[in-house]
């Protein structure tokens, strides 16, 4: 009965949420708490204090539920803390103009060349995306490129791709939302430790995007794209008078912005602070440095603290969703099951072979689904057949992230898709299979680079 009802569970709400038709935290607080009444008065659940299940009225249940309940909420403060003190730290640089110098100073040198062209795309999103928002990246990077690529009489979905895949590979920072969702539900694994694990893939990733660059320009040159140098000449010149930053801070100021949000990421690699320190730090920093008095620093908080504010709400709801499905007994006894159903020979492959897969799946349910209701139903499978809980987010981020323009049940690859002027379909058909083949290369890495076996 747990497995029956953890699968309903499961079902109910990859269908809900592929269906739009409701936010996340109504679904993943109401669809928990109504199985768990039904667990609780069928006899299913172990009443507080007691060490067999029986059947219980509806103040027990209540009881049990928040015991649940203050086990997912643990399980997620770390994430959240992390969440919430990046996401305002990299908006602080962004209003500060720090992101809109380095894109004046690397367009200064660019040339009349379509590789390089496209190699300022893939610097842009990597720059726009480090604060982890897909809106933002997309927001920044397509309207400044757009007019280039038209102008180039290059095809809009070659933006969309190259940023999205860009985007894909930095979205596998600690961070992002991404891999804040994919641990939430995952006991013991926290972000900074996966992105230890993926870092080899993920820099792999950009070396890629980046020297194709160099690859496809060329051959779309041949065939007839690009622009007069004279056309070129007045568009760069736009491209270097940027609007002016909401935060009015001297050349010095950005300059030490740089430094400090160079060491951190540096700090992080090499493992000498956890990502919640670390920005603590640098949000302390930051608001120092480029605000004037405190009205400014509570005005910043204030305006980037909303941004915030959806995350959090989702990722306490997982914290809800994960608590009760893992002691109910639930996730246990699902686990048990697809144990019973994975042939023996297919055991020790399994995440790679979900790492190869995770991109189309994400594309058919969603990055939520995949990350907060299957991520954790993978790394429970993963340690029943001797492997780590770490393997199984790897395997899920991997394609997830890359895919994440390619999903038919999330609002940001719509939003990008309006900002470019594609449709999906035609998305579909340019994007699916260099995104996919990305994938498969990056899980090849990952698992040589033992983020999981193969």
């Amino acid at each position: 009965m747990l497995a029956t009802m953890g699968f309903i569970l499961v079902i109910a709400m990859v269908v809900l949420i592929i269906r739009g038709k409701v936010a996340l935290p109504p679904i993943l607080i109401i669809l928990p708490t109504i199985a768990t009444f039904i667990l609780g008065f069928a006899g299913y659940l172990v009443p507080p204090g007691e060490e067999e299940p029986a059947a219980m009225g509806v103040k027990m249940i209540i009881k049990t539920l928040q015991g649940y309940v203050s086990t997912g909420a643990n399980q997620v403060l770390n994430t959240v803390a992390l969440f919430t003190f990046a996401i305002v730290f990299f908006n602080i640089l962004s209003d500060a103009g720090m992101f809109d110098a380095i894109v004046a100073r690397a367009f200064k040198y660019i040339g009349n060349s379509i590789g390089v062209i496209l190699f300022m795309t893939c610097l842009l999103a990597t720059i726009s995306h480090l604060d982890g928002s897909g809106a933002t990246t997309w927001l920044i990077t397509v309207p400044t490129m757009l007019p280039l690529f038209k102008k180039m009489k290059l095809p809009p979905t070659l933006l969309v791709l190259y940023v999205g895949l860009v985007s894909g590979v930095v979205n596998m920072l600690p961070w992002t939302s991404a891999l804040a969702r994919a641990t939430a539900g995952v006991e013991g694994v926290e972000p900074h430790d996966v992105w230890v694990k993926l870092v080899v893939a993920q820099v792999v990733g950009l070396i890629i995007l980046y020297v194709s660059c160099f690859i496809v320009g060329p051959m779309l040159q041949k065939k007839g794209y690009g622009m007069s140098d004279e056309e070129f000449a007045q568009m760069k010149d736009g491209l270097l008078h940027p609007e002016e930053p909401v935060l009015k801070v001297s050349k010095t100021v950005l300059y030490i912005d740089m430094a400090m949000t160079v060491i951190i990421v540096v700090a992080l690699l090499l493992g000498w602070v956890n990502t919640n320190l670390a920005f603590m730090w640098g949000i302390a920093a930051a608001l120092l440095l480029n605000c004037h008095g405190p009205k400014e620093m509570t005005a910043q908080i204030k305006k980037h603290g909303a941004n915030a504010l959806n995350m959090i709400m989702i990722l306490f709801s997982i914290g809800m969703l994960v608590g009760t499905m893992k002691d109910s007994g639930m996730m246990q006894a699902m686990t048990n099951t697809l144990v019973s159903l994975v042939p023996e020979a297919l055991s020790t492959h399994l995440m790679f072979i979900i790492a190869c897969i995770s991109a189309p799946l994400s594309m058919v349910v969603g990055s939520d689904s995949l990350y907060m209701i299957m991520t954790p139903i993978f790394a429970s499978m993963s340690v029943a057949f001797g492997g780590t809980a770490i393997s199984a987010v790897c395997a899920s981020v991997i394609g997830a992230c890359l895919a994440a323009n390619l999903c038919l049940v999330a609002p940001t690859p719509y939003l990008a898709l309006g900002l470019a002027g594609v449709e999906m379909k035609d998305n579909l058909k340019f994007c699916f299979l260099p995104t996919w083949g990305l994938s498969i290369i990056l899980a090849i890495v990952a698992a040589l680079a033992g983020a999981f076996p193969f």
